[in-house]
């Protein structure tokens, strides 16, 4: 039996107007896919390759998504979503960032390729929680009681106590 290979796409959306963007979701983006590829590279290569097109992961908050396809028509599907221009009138641009043959690679170069923002914001947001805030270190001194301060203490709680038993 022969293994079918096939090849993850990681591509993020690019909206040009930041104010008219959609949520990213595999329900409205593989038949937007399909009818812009159809429009764009032919009816015929759409067909023979819209079987294989699934999309693994899609996040909105990043504006990416990993699409698998079918190796012999990943070359028709990256035509595809680089001639792609809008999406109901609002200029969109799909930029593919990575093509690999395994999920797991796609992921490690996502988390290269987007973790350097978050550390810039983590970074960002350190250096003004610093500046906002001022630490003061106050002295701290403790005094301990002598020996007969405590030996005193104990004394009355032993008096205490035996009070408490004889009222009973």
């Amino acid at each position: 039996m022969v293994r079918l290979k096939n090849r993850y796409f990681l591509t993020e959306v690019i909206w040009h107007d930041k104010e008219k963007t959609s949520l990213l979701s595999d329900i409205w983006m593989y038949p937007f896919i399909i009818e812009q590829s159809k429009k764009l590279i032919g009816e015929l290569t759409t067909e023979a390759y819209k079987k294989t097109v699934k999309f693994v992961y899609v996040n909105s908050d990043t504006n990416v998504f990993i699409v698998r396809c079918g190796f012999d028509f990943y070359k028709s599907l990256w035509a595809a979503l680089s001639l792609i221009t809008e999406y109901e009138g609002i200029p969109v641009y799909f930029r593919v960032i990575h093509i690999s043959g395994s999920i797991r690679s796609c992921q490690r170069v996502a988390i290269d390729e987007f973790n350097q923002n978050i550390s810039v914001y983590n970074y960002f947001k350190a250096t003004q929680s610093k500046t906002a805030t001022t630490q003061v270190q106050l002295p701290i001194t403790m005094e301990f009681p002598s020996e007969e301060e405590d030996n005193d203490e104990d004394d009355e709680k032993n008096n205490n106590d035996e009070e408490d038993k004889m009222e009973y």
